[in-house]
């Protein structure tokens, strides 16, 4: 002891806490003494921190850290803590002294020995280089990533800012264990590394798992990767910085990746659909399904086309050429005939789409198998068939008052002026003034009751031009009165070079009478009474789609609109958001139905509480022929 305490400038004490309250021991080298004036008398002094004469910049952080030591971790204090204090000398100069605490034990006979050193020039030495010191933490201390400085025991010199979740700052991390940071099995990680870093002198890299937020599981762990450098004096390693960069996030992200390519496997292996990626070329990149004999690896490299038949190979070409030449997805329908005895003919929906990835171009080819589709809509064409004959019955039901006012006023006209004809029966201008209006009344109710009986008629399967114009006004003719006493405005804006289209008038016009009433009962509903945005406006354009003239017919209103959870089921039969005496659910089916029949669309676009829009799109030209041998 006598050597050791000439070669070094410092101090020892050790307490022991007893019933009358602490017993102290108390050392000091020769230097230390001569150098602050202080004997061990003063160092038993530093162990009762209540009692030490430091410098009063530091005695309640001196005091705090030693009580906390002698109470120990049991007692929410801890057991080891590293600090730097200032004390004075008797001459009244400045010393700076770094003290390191261990405590051993528990309440009454607990142990805590202190070693202390005088740091003075080294602390001098660090003033010099403050400015540099200075840039230098400013720059770690905002970094993104932890940087943390260990001794070899694993003590904390140095922290740059707060460990997440840990939640202390980072003075009250410094003299603390390391080891306090790393949660579950990374301890023994940690100190692998730590050894392997002394061992090799070199830096090593590794990952960590953090410590866990009280009452947080096990899976909110927080996760580092850590470059550990050696700190080197002498040729030794004296301390270990590592800089911790938190990969949660991220390692969060590839479990999810993981478990979404696992996901997409699956989906892939399952689907029912047939998925093909072909290259420009049409060669097979990968599927998801075998062909025949051959398993799906082995079609890898083949061409498509060697596996279909000439016809559905034709129809994929042109479907790709279109998809190539557009841009966009192409779709087409091919049957295949049945294979052999007891198979039925299948059907087969195709979607190309093409894409671009870098340089390389290519389609991606999805099949969905619809046999069973096609043979519901044979069974249901039938029905279909029934079903709008029975929805014109239901259209004429709900127009009858309407017709029948519009009766009643030319047949009230006709006795009026025939009573007049009959008081003033006297030649002259007036009885052909009388008979000409008897005459004009007349020709108007014969005209509704034609238009009437031409709604009624049981459809023929025959077809002609017609305009749009010529539909409307047929189906507001009949419709008229209904939204007159209901207090509606129409609005009708059809250009007059809207060209004709090929359809059924007739089955036209009932769609029309559908979305008109539809449209009349949404205006009722949020206006009862008179109101001026209670009006349907009936808007007729042209548009060209892949070179093909359409007609699209709008009918719109601005009244009670469809709600989020029935717009995806209007055209479902037999749903109706209507009370069971006021609809059958079946006017939208049926009305989709008889647009698709026209190879067109029947589409709807609404906004609750602001506006509702059907559009019918009908092509100019759906492929039919005229049969102009029409019954008159």
């Amino acid at each position: 002891m006598d050597v050791f305490s000439q070669l070094t400038s410092g101090y020892w004490w050790s307490a022991r806490t007893v019933e009358s309250g602490l017993e102290v021991r108390a050392w000091t080298t020769r230097s230390f003494t001569r150098t602050t004036g202080h004997d061990s008398a003063y160092v038993r002094e530093l162990a009762s921190a209540a009692d030490a004469k430091l410098h009063l910049d530091d005695t309640e952080a001196y005091a705090s850290i030693v009580e906390a030591v002698m109470r120990g971790t049991s007692a929410g204090g801890r057991d080891q803590a590293v600090h730097e204090f200032r004390l004075l000398g008797r001459d009244g100069s400045i010393m700076w002294v770094r003290q390191r605490l261990d405590g051993r034990g528990e309440g009454t006979g607990r142990r805590v020995h202190a070693s202390g050193e005088l740091i003075t020039e080294r602390k001098r030495t660090e003033d010099a280089l403050g400015h540099v010191e200075a840039r230098f933490l400013s720059l770690v201390e905002h970094a993104p990533n932890v940087i943390v400085t260990i001794d070899l025991e694993g003590t904390i010199l140095f922290v740059n800012r707060q460990v997440p979740v840990d939640g202390r700052e980072p003075w009250e991390l410094i003299g603390s264990s390391v080891f306090e940071l790393a949660g579950g099995q990374s301890g023994p990680d940690l100190q692998a590394a730590i050894t392997e870093i002394v061992e090799r002198k070199s830096a090593h890299e590794f990952r960590l798992r953090g410590i866990i937020a009280q009452g947080a599981e096990e899976r909110d762990a927080r996760w580092y990767e850590v470059q550990g450098a050696p700190v080197m004096r002498g040729g030794s390693v004296v301390a270990i910085t590592m800089i911790l960069t938190d990969v949660t996030e991220r390692r969060v992200a590839e479990l999810a990746l993981r478990r979404s390519e696992a996901r997409w496997r699956f989906l892939w292996e399952n689907v029912p659909d047939r998925i093909t990626e072909l290259d420009a070329d049409g060669r097979i990149v990968v599927t998801n399904r075998a062909v025949g004999e051959r398993r799906a690896e082995e079609l890898y490299g083949t061409h498509v086309f060697a596996h279909l038949s000439p016809e559905a190979g034709g129809a994929l070409r042109r479907a790709m050429e279109n998809a190539l030449r557009t841009g966009a997805p192409s779709s087409y329908e091919i049957s295949l005939p049945a294979g052999g005895a007891g198979e039925r003919e299948r059907w087969w929906s195709n979607r190309v789409v093409p894409y671009v990835d870098g340089g390389a171009r290519g389609f991606l080819l999805i099949g969905t198998d619809v046999s069973d589709r096609k043979s519901a809509e044979r069974e249901r064409a039938n029905l279909e068939a029934q079903l709008r004959q029975q929805q014109k019955l239901e259209s004429i039901g709900t127009l009858a008052s309407g017709v029948a006012h519009e009766i009643n006023n030319p047949i009230q006209s006709i006795m009026n002026y025939a009573d007049l004809v009959r008081i003033r029966a006297e030649p002259g201008g007036v009885v052909a003034d009388f008979a000409g209006e008897i005459v004009a009344e007349t020709e108007r109710v014969a005209t509704i009751v034609r238009n009437l009986l031409a709604f009624a008629r049981q459809e023929k399967e025959h077809h002609s031009p017609a305009r749009i114009s010529e539909v409307i006004e047929s189906t507001l003719t009949l419709m008229r009165a209904v939204l007159r006493r209901s207090q509606i405005d129409v609005r009708v804006e059809i250009p007059p070079d809207i060209p004709p289209i090929k359809c059924r008038s007739q089955q036209i016009q009932q769609v029309f009478m559908n979305l008109i009433g539809n449209a009349r009962d949404a205006l009722d509903a949020r206006y009862p009474e008179s109101d001026d945005n209670k009006c349907i406006l009936i808007q007729a354009s042209v548009q060209e789609r892949d070179g093909e003239p359409w007609v699209r017919t709008t009918v719109e209103d601005h009244g009670s609109g469809i709600s989020l959870d029935a717009i995806d089921r209007v055209f479902d039969p037999f749903f109706s958001t209507k009370a069971r005496n006021e609809g059958t659910g079946l006017g939208l089916s049926v009305s989709h139905g008889i647009i698709r029949e026209h190879r067109g669309e029947l589409e709807v676009e609404s906004m609750p509480g602001e506006y509702t829009r059907f559009h019918v799109n009908l092509r100019v030209d759906n492929g039919w022929g005229l049969d102009l041998d029409l019954e008159t």
